[in-house]
């Protein structure tokens, strides 16, 4: 009662103070501008509405010079140009402490001040955001760029570009438009306009009345828009009218010639009172900032009495003028002009104060400092990139894809090149293809000569798939955007013979290049040519992404603006930023400090980590290097032995695929699948019990030892060199008899059991299982795995035998072994036993980088399916993943390993970790580990057995799983 009584009472005084400070805002804002008024000359009133140019990379003396300017006159604004992040703050500081009154900063910022800055990055131009269909994302553009401008003491921002580009051959707008389209213009320049605004700065909407139907550039010549005023009022003027019904506080007047607007001869919109007084102002109601184009563009220079342009610029309705070519000049025109009664000190004055309430309301009665530290990090902040890749993404446009190759399937059936036209280097969009599938990289130059065209032609020809990539491209039309004419008939010809995927980094305007689009297996507009782009590019191709994009602007005949194939699959992992998936970035640089820590204390020479999470590769790096010293660093795609994860990543999915196809039964005997174990006592072995280390099998049998007589291999068993005789390699120069790994076999079998049924762990088992697989499927058992799974998947590195497919440099050396092959093993199997089992067992012997084990992970908590292939049941992944023997407790689950049963127990999982996580560790250093419950993959690899298999720091220090926890501390969400 009392509650409600009180809230009556506070509700009355609190929409009374709401109104007092809706009163008081405003007065503020007239007392704040009148006081200052009061405080300039009439000179300096003038000066006011002057908005000068500035640089940020030039030496001290023009920066003398113009801070004596700026000092002098009382300039009212300054637009910054090149330079840098830093270096602009600095310059801004400098010019705001030397002004009486304080300065409009303003910057030609279209796609953000990586526009004009360096060490900044840049958002979409706006045809690529022309193509997006979901307008938040340009909202989230506009709020981030004002971010980043107030950052940098920035109040206005020249942009949107309202004009409408209905002309490919415009030589200046083009891709600075959204399309076609007025109401995509409209609409997309309005959620641009509103995120600046709703954030405290100007939007200056620009090139009023329209610059997107001419075929000249105003920066050298006067364009002119002949069109009937009819077709200006309900298309050109679309877009303006729409921002200044919602709320516009900027426009910008283009040097145009508009004879339907303003008749006088030689008129020059920027300096036309029909045009800004008479149609903007009176007509369409604005009431807003109105400011010229840059006044020293030849479109107004070269056909302009320089004497007066200032002048007419101002008599015409114009309240700032931009980049003046001499200030004081101007200055003294505009003097000269008053004085003579041309125009009147009064409107000066209205102008002066109408600039001087918009230089309060951005803030600029108070503190204009910029400060400087971590300036160029809060710029270039994680959401900033977040913001840039939705957006690019949301823009790529799928134009024509007959055979619904997009996304890629069936990985397995095809032979990938990729060919990048116009850069003779591996770019970025080749680099992303490579994390994908296995591809071959061939670049050619942007118009190839006869004698390349052939030799790529030559090349190409064992391939069934070829994606295509024109970069090094422009966006000028002029220079046909970048398009040689012999790299397009390339791959016109190419069409003709083979699959292509072709992606164009440029406008669509640039589909008129090519003469057989329709024969391409699938086409990809991507807009802009820049690494982030190429990359989301490459993910799109393989299901990284959806595919939403619609062309801005007409291809050709066959492809109007709207065209564009929705692609709403993702069927693959996609390469993002921690802050994507719920997690912090920050947080997660405490991998970064426990595996350099790590690393220091001599634990392991170097590592791979890769952690996914909600389906996205959100962080992925390689540490040190393969060996201590070597100073070549470790690379993301090199390869280590995984040790015992391949007893997950080969065996237990060999398990549950035959499960799921009916042809194994874990509950049965081993022996039903394995006809050698039935005259053993191996006979009544369950498979499930063998899965989870409970079928009483010794723990271990050092088979190795039986090799050697002292301290020597057995001359009978081995030869230097491959043979008939001798076909399974150990390491260098040490080749085993063909038909010792039977023995190894015949051994396990005649082996003792346990006498008691307890979790024991063991090999044994999972090498018994990989020989039964082989009977079961009549296939050697490393092929079957490659086959079934590692080729669907896309895997490019795992696989077992290493040496059969990559350079040596690219393997992780493991041990450097005293005992039994007496050197440095290095692209062979660690494991003893499984190198005289020929480097195939079902314990050990899979070589991989911690990407691909990452992706088979993915693919368990995507109930087996991945890449639009489903490899596995996920009822099946679900009961091998789940506890096995809780009653005995026993924590395993059937070829995985779980978290312990108990809280507080020894687990090998971190303390965060579900308990319906599942993963495995594996003896060389190596760990993998997936959480449904968080949509977790976290992958670990290193080869801390080098040199000395003795070095267990990985494990008395819990790197692994300290890592693991890491992660879960970093989860926002």
């Amino acid at each position: 009662m009392f509650k409600k009584y009180k809230y009556t009472l506070l509700l009355p005084l609190l929409v009374f103070l709401i109104s007092v400070t809706a009163v008081a805002q405003p007065r503020m804002k007239e007392q704040w501008a009148d006081s200052v008024m009061n405080s300039l000359t009439p000179d300096e009133r003038i000066a006011q509405l002057l908005m000068i140019r500035a640089y940020s990379n030039r030496d001290e003396k023009y920066y003398i010079e113009l801070t004596a300017l700026i000092r002098e006159k009382n300039i009212g604004g300054v637009c910054f140009f090149q330079g840098g992040p830093v270096r602009q703050a600095i310059v801004t500081n400098r010019l705001q402490n030397a002004v009486k009154t304080p300065l409009f900063v303003a910057l030609d910022a279209e796609w953000g001040p990586g526009m004009r800055l360096d060490s900044v990055i840049n958002f979409p131009k706006q045809m690529t955001l022309g193509a997006i269909t979901d307008s938040s994302l340009i909202y989230d553009m506009g709020t981030e760029i004002a971010r980043q401008l107030k950052r940098l003491g920035v109040h206005i921002n020249f942009a949107p570009v309202a004009d409408i580009n209905n002309n490919p051959l415009n030589p200046v707008i083009n891709a600075r438009s959204f399309g076609e389209g007025r109401v995509n213009v409209a609409r997309k320049s309005y959620w641009y306009m509103k995120g600046m605004q709703d954030q405290g700065i100007i939007a200056v909407a620009k090139h009023f009345p329209g610059h997107g139907d001419t075929g000249n550039d105003s920066h050298y010549t006067l364009p002119l828009i002949d069109k009937p005023r009819s077709v200006i009022d309900t298309l050109e003027l679309f877009p303006f009218s729409y921002l200044i019904d919602r709320g516009l506080k900027g426009m910008m007047i283009a040097h145009l010639r508009v004879p339907s607007i303003d008749t006088a001869a030689r008129s020059i919109s920027s300096l036309s009172k029909p045009v800004i007084t008479g149609l903007l102002r009176e007509k369409m109601g604005f009431a807003g900032m109105v400011i010229t184009d840059g006044m020293d563009m030849k479109g107004l220079t070269d056909f302009a009495n320089p004497a007066m342009a200032e002048v007419m610029a101002l008599d015409a309705g114009n309240d700032i003028l931009l980049l003046p070519v001499d200030a004081r000049k101007a200055l003294a025109n505009i003097r000269k002009a008053i004085d003579s009664g041309l125009i009147s000190q009064q409107m000066i004055d209205e102008k002066c104060r109408r600039v001087l309430q918009w230089k309060y309301e951005s803030g600029l009665a108070g503190n204009n400092r910029v400060r400087l530290d971590n300036l160029t990090g809060d710029l270039n902040s994680t959401f900033a990139r977040l913001n840039a890749a939705g957006a690019n993404t949301a823009a790529i446009t799928l134009v024509n894809d007959p055979d619904r190759m997009i996304p890629l399937r069936h990985l397995d059936t095809l032979k990938i090149a990729t060919l990048a036209i116009g850069d003779l280097k591996q770019t970025p969009f080749q680099s992303r293809l490579a994390d994908y599938a296995p591809v071959d990289h061939f670049n050619m130059s942007k118009d190839p000569s006869v004698k390349e065209r052939d030799s790529v032609m030559r090349l190409l020809e064992p391939y069934n798939l070829v994606i295509a990539g024109f970069v090094q491209t422009s966006d000028l039309p002029q220079k046909n955007f970048g398009i040689g004419r012999q790299g397009a008939w390339f791959i016109d010809s190419l069409a003709v013979r083979k699959k292509v995927i072709l992606s164009i980094f440029t406008s669509p305007y640039s589909l008129a290049s090519f003469n057989r689009i329709e024969k391409m297996a699938s086409v990809l507009i991507a807009y802009q040519d820049n690494a982030m782009m190429q990359e989301l590019t490459a993910q799109a191709i393989f299901g990284g992404s959806a595919i939403s994009g619609k062309l801005p602007v007409a291809a050709t005949a066959l492809w109007p603006a709207g065209s564009g194939l929705l692609q709403p699959e993702v069927t693959r992992v996609a390469f993002s930023q921690p802050e994507a998936a719920g997690v912090s970035s920050d947080k997660l640089r405490e991998i970064d400090s426990i595996v350099t820590e790590s690393i220091r204390d001599n634990a392991f020479p170097g590592a791979q980590v890769v952690v996914i999470r909600r389906g996205q590769v959100i962080y992925r790096k390689a540490f040190g290097s393969q060996v201590y010293n070597s100073g070549v660093p470790l690379c993301n795609d090199d390869l280590y032995d995984l040790a015992s994860l391949t007893k997950i990543l080969a065996t237990t999915l060999t398990a549950m695929k035959l499960t799921g196809d009916g042809l194994l039964d874990p509950d049965r005997r081993l022996s039903r699948y394995y006809p050698e174990l039935r005259h053993s006592d191996k006979n009544h072995l369950i498979i499930r019990e063998i899965l989870a280390h409970q079928a009483k099998l010794q723990p271990f049998i050092p088979f190795w030892k039986s090799v050697m007589e002292k301290d020597s291999l057995k001359s009978e068993l081995f030869g230097r060199h491959f043979s008939i005789e001798y076909t399974h390699r150990v390491a260098d120069a040490i080749y085993l008899r063909d038909d010792y790994p039977s023995v190894i076999v015949d051994s396990i079998i005649r082996s003792p059991l346990l006498p008691k049924t307890e979790f024991k762990y063991s090999d044994l088992g999972f090498i018994l299982l990989g020989k039964a697989f082989e009977e079961i499927t009549q296939q050697p058992f490393s092929s079957y795995v490659q086959r079934q799974f590692y080729n669907k998947l896309g895997l490019r590195t795992m696989g077992f035998h290493p040496r059969d497919r990559f350079s040596v440099s690219r393997i992780a050396p493991t041990e450097l072994d005293k005992f039994f092959r007496k050197q440095l093993v290095h692209g062979d199997v660690h494991d003893q036993t499984a190198a005289l089992l020929g480097g195939v067992a079902g314990h050990a012997g899979l070589f991989s980088d911690a990407l691909d084990v990452a992706i088979v992970m993915q693919m368990l908590l995507r109930d087996g399916t991945y890449g639009g292939d489903t490899l596995l049941e996920a009822a099946v992944i679900r009961d091998f993943t789940g506890v096995q023997f809780a009653i005995d407790k026993n924590r395993r689950g059937a070829g995985f390993d779980k978290p312990a049963l108990i809280k507080g127990d020894s687990s090998p999982a971190c303390a965060s970790a579900s308990p319906r996580s599942f993963g495995h560790s594996g003896f060389t250093g190596t760990y993998a580990w997936a959480d449904p419950d968080q949509d977790l993959v976290y992958v670990f690899l290193s080869n801390r057995v080098y040199p000395d298999a003795s070095n267990s720091k990985i494990t008395r220090l819990n790197i692994r799983t300290r890592i693991h926890e890491a992660i879960y501390k970093a989860i926002t969400d």
